[in-house]
């Protein structure tokens, strides 16, 4: 045996109870991945009974820059050098502080870097007196933090988000209190941007529970119907008129709760 066996417990209960799916042919994925983490996950997980709300196929967005071996050694320029360059041009902590008579409050400035564009001008390292740029040794562009995982819906890039509820709480209910929330996610989200079901665990329930009142209620009808044969068979033609099987219907009901 390669690898020793493992044992995983889980709870049925556990899996999510809906799945929604969010894409657009207009905006870019993480523009969608911004609603899905800011907008539509932080409202349904105030809903009451939602234990958490996973996005999947998540598509936030970063900087990619993809080194040029070639050009870093014709420039004589390390992989660290450039590294170095990045996390000095971009930081993110406070400037200074200032102290007050009766309060302290930390300065922060807005230095960072946005976007591919202002990265690739970002001076790395100088050669013989001139900067080199970010752009003349790698290729900068705008991509997303994990670039591995897409997840898929009729046929189209999304993001997905699946709710899962509390332990204890009625799965129709909380189900219903999220649907409630939909209209309005449609008048907060862009006109191009869809947001559609792609699972609902309670449909399942709902017809689950369907099929029991049936059942009674056929249950129901066939000892009613019984009762008043039986009383024919005995020879009591007027049986309608006879209040003993109207008492014994009537009672049905009480019978079952």
């Amino acid at each position: 045996m390669p690898n020793p066996p493992s044992l995983r417990k889980s709870n049925p209960s556990d899996s999510p109870i809906l799945f929604f799916a969010l894409n657009s042919d207009v905006l870019s994925l993480p523009q969608i991945d911004e609603y899905a983490e800011t907008l539509i996950a932080q409202r349904i997980s105030m809903v009451e009974g939602v234990s958490q709300v996973q996005v999947y196929g998540a598509m936030k967005y970063a900087v990619r820059a993809q080194m040029d071996p070639n050009a870093l050694a014709d420039r004589g320029i390390g992989v660290d050098d450039v590294d170095a360059a990045i996390r000095n041009a971009n930081p993110n902590t406070p400037t200074g502080t200032l102290y007050g008579k009766f309060s302290n409050m930390t300065v922060q400035t807005n230095v960072q870097l946005d976007n591919a564009a202002q990265f690739k001008t970002l001076i790395v390292a100088y050669r013989n007196g001139a900067p080199v740029r970010l752009e003349e040794v790698a290729n900068v562009m705008d991509s997303v933090e994990n670039n591995k995982v897409a997840s898929w819906f009729n046929g189209r890039r999304s993001v997905t988000m699946a709710v899962q509820r509390q332990p204890g709480t009625n799965t129709v209910a909380v189900v219903d209190s999220i649907k409630a929330l939909i209209p309005q996610f449609k008048q907060q989200l862009p006109a191009s941007v869809h947001l559609d079901i792609l699972n609902d665990r309670s449909i399942s329930i709902r017809q689950s529970v369907d099929d029991v009142q049936f059942s009674l209620l056929l249950a129901m009808g066939l000892v009613v119907m019984v009762i008043f044969c039986s009383c024919a068979t005995c020879g009591r033609r007027s049986f309608l008129r006879w209040p003993c099987p109207l008492r014994s219907s009537a009672r049905l009901p009480s019978c079952i709760c």
